[in-house]
């Protein structure tokens, strides 16, 4: 697990989403397991654009890039190597 899906769990359990008991394995959907929902997703993607300095444009939030937390990290990553 990179930098950014380990600061992405992080930001999931310290608000709440993820208990502390609750495993989470990358590749893992947060929506069907039940881990965030549409506003959690628009807290994650606030917090993410303050942490990283970047702006997610609404067209790349798809279930492809923003349902795990593989897909986050490397939409993050392709966002601050623009």
């Amino acid at each position: 697990m990179n930098a950014i899906s380990k600061d992405i769990l992080q930001f999931l359990q310290s608000r709440g989403f993820l208990d502390g008991k609750h495993s989470l394995d990358e590749h893992e959907s947060l929506t069907e397991s039940g881990v965030i929902d549409s506003i959690g997703l628009l807290q994650l993607v606030d917090y993410l654009e303050s942490s990283y300095k970047i702006e997610i444009p609404m067209e790349i939030i798809t279930p492809d890039n923003f349902d795990t937390l593989a897909g986050i990290s490397q939409s993050v990553t392709n966002l601050k190597n623009k």
